[in-house]
């Protein structure tokens, strides 16, 4: 298949079919398992991502130690402080299909609303996705009762290299759209019951109309499905 525009109705829904296949042992597997079906179904796919939002004491070592060292000595980090974790990586570079190898983007962890506005496409994804920023850093969970019933929430960059926030910052990392060729980013995001919040995120080396983008809203909530029942039981790191 060539690109996700292109794809038709009858292309998104065997794909979708495809979420959560084969049981997987964890949510790790299942989100690794949906951005390779981004990464290997459209050769126009950069990069796909899927990011799981939970608080850092539930993070397995490895990936708290990341969090808390890119923190530093921040006062505001503690255990309840929510972490932007990894765990599914697929995309057109080698180091971009192993969650280990990221070099920034392992465990990100989310201290308050100043923090994550200094970050344009995390502040922009966020907002976009209906989490409210002012509640970060309270101790409240950020997921929205949106989010929790199911309506589709999207993230939507329709050109990489112009579009910006309300800053007037450009929302994708120049270099990095230049470099990659990439042309639009969209993402979908959606709620567990327990207050995680899940994030896929799809680079695209082509213009991706936003009718085109919401046609994969749904995908997120067909992962949330797939893997409701690991999360119940804390399946959740492979």
């Amino acid at each position: 298949m060539s690109g996700l525009s292109a794809a038709s109705w009858s292309d998104i829904e065997a794909m979708r079919a495809q979420i959560g296949a084969g049981k997987p042992a964890s949510v790790q597997e299942a989100a690794e398992q949906f951005t390779a079906l981004f990464a290997t179904r459209f050769s126009t796919v950069v990069l796909a991502r899927l990011f799981l939002v939970v608080p850092l004491g539930r993070l397995p070592p490895r990936d708290g130690a990341f969090a808390r060292a890119l923190a530093g000595d921040d006062p505001r980090l503690t255990d309840e402080t929510p972490v932007l974790s990894l765990l599914g990586t697929h995309g057109m570079s080698a180091e971009w299909n192993d969650r280990a190898r990221s070099a920034g983007h392992l465990a990100i962890p989310l201290l308050d609303r100043e923090s994550v506005q200094a970050a344009p496409m995390i502040a922009r994804l966020l907002v976009d996705l209906a989490v409210d920023l002012g509640k970060i850093g309270s101790g409240d969970s950020i997921s929205t009762r949106r989010m929790v019933g199911g309506r589709n929430a999207m993230f939507y960059v329709p050109d990489a290299r112009t579009t910006r926030d309300d800053r007037g910052r450009l929302i994708i990392q120049p270099e990095f759209a230049a470099k990659h060729g990439v042309e639009s980013v969209f993402g979908m995001g959606g709620s567990y019951l327990d207050g995680s919040l899940a994030i896929a995120i799809v680079f695209c080396a082509e213009r991706i109309e936003r009718e085109d983008a919401d046609r994969y809203g749904s995908f997120i909530n067909s992962f949330k499905m797939a893997t409701l029942e690991l999360m119940n039981d804390g399946r959740i790191w492979t």
